[in-house]
């Protein structure tokens, strides 16, 4: 047997028991990729899609789980450019697509996948973000095409993407109407320069319908329980209602839709190409550059050992939260396995 790594891994879909700490080969680095030493993984919903198999996407079992990993270039393959062994990297698309998984130690990225971690970052904290900063940018600017001076409202602005959103909004200059449930986030919203407003998520568009007397130009509900319809008939003329939780149906008005020129879109992050991932990477980088990251709380760390535990809780929703209410995120890094892993050699 050659050389090994220890990762976090499946081997056939299903619930978070089917995820095995053990050995895998080690990855050289093919044409156009790079090795990277993980440092840190973020663990998040879209990898229990993938591990389920809820999400159809290509995998070569067996698998790493985790799509969001911060490392450094440990190897270079031929035709890589613009790299050097030691500099810090970060990528958003491992894991699905046939490509390796982030939560072992050492990963096989393609070039183009991989971007420059800022200067300032800590990997931990930066990992944590990757996912809520990446949607929020992807879905404000390469779907919803929001615009300095436009009403923005973000149902479920205490989670880790809505308070990416609010972020991001706010950065971009939009007039952001942060929708919540507790009264508890309410004083942080307003610190990053949001109006915050208790509501139900279901009465959300209605409940800012008296405050935003001309309409909305982009909804986003992150919770999959606001009334998406009602929200449609509360956007201002040629609004955007963009979908990134499809929990519910909804029964809209095409007539409406079509003469005010209303736009309702889904939209998955992990569907995303490498040129639309490298746009979104330079805006999230860009941030940091400015001064105004978009960060997200980190709940808690864990080793790579307890990525099934991770998987359980997520999707459990036994996270921690902060005093103000707001998610955190867990997070995994290279660790000593647990006494209680699933093991395989």
């Amino acid at each position: 047997m050659g050389a090994t790594v220890h990762a976090a891994f499946f081997s056939r879909t299903g619930d978070p028991s089917v995820i095995q700490w053990g050995e895998l080969p080690d990855p050289a680095p093919g044409p156009g990729q790079v090795r990277v030493r993980t440092l840190a993984v973020a663990v998040d919903a879209v990898d229990a899609l993938v591990r389920s198999g809820r999400w159809s996407t290509p995998l070569t079992f067996p698998v790493a789980v985790g799509r969001d990993l911060v490392g450094v270039v440990d190897a270079i393959g031929p035709g890589v450019s613009g790299l050097r062994e030691g500099d810090r990297v970060w990528t958003s698309s491992a894991g699905y697509a046939g490509r390796p998984g982030a939560t072992a130690e050492l990963v096989a990225v393609e070039r183009d996948r991989v971007y420059a971690v800022p200067d300032a970052a800590d990997p931990v904290a930066f990992v944590a973000s990757l996912h809520p900063a990446t949607t929020a940018v992807a879905a404000l600017h390469l779907r919803a095409h929001l615009q300095p001076g436009e009403t923005l409202v973000v149902v479920g602005a205490n989670g880790a993407v809505g308070a990416a959103l609010v972020q991001e909004g706010v950065a971009s200059g939009a007039d952001v109407v942060a929708v919540v449930r507790d009264a508890r986030c309410v004083a942080t919203l307003e610190e990053w320069g949001a109006e915050a407003v208790v509501a139900d998520a279901g009465s959300a568009a209605d409940a800012i319908a008296d405050r935003r007397p001309d309409g909305i130009h982009v909804f986003i509900d992150t919770t999959g329980r606001a009334d998406t319809a009602s929200a449609v008939r509360r956007l201002a003329p040629r609004g955007r209602a963009i979908v990134l939780a499809g929990r519910t149906s909804a029964e809209l008005d095409l007539w409406t839709l079509q003469v005010r020129e209303l736009r309702v879109e889904g939209f998955i992050l992990s569907a995303l190409d490498a040129s639309e991932l490298r746009e979104v990477a330079n805006q999230v980088n860009a941030r940091w550059a400015e001064g105004r990251p978009l960060t997200a709380h980190v709940g808690e760390v864990l080793g790579f050992a307890d990525a099934a535990e991770a998987h359980r809780r997520m999707e459990a929703g036994d996270l921690p939260r902060t005093a103000g209410r707001f998610v955190g995120r867990l997070v995994l890094v290279p660790d000593a396995p647990s006494s209680d892993a699933p093991r395989t050699t």
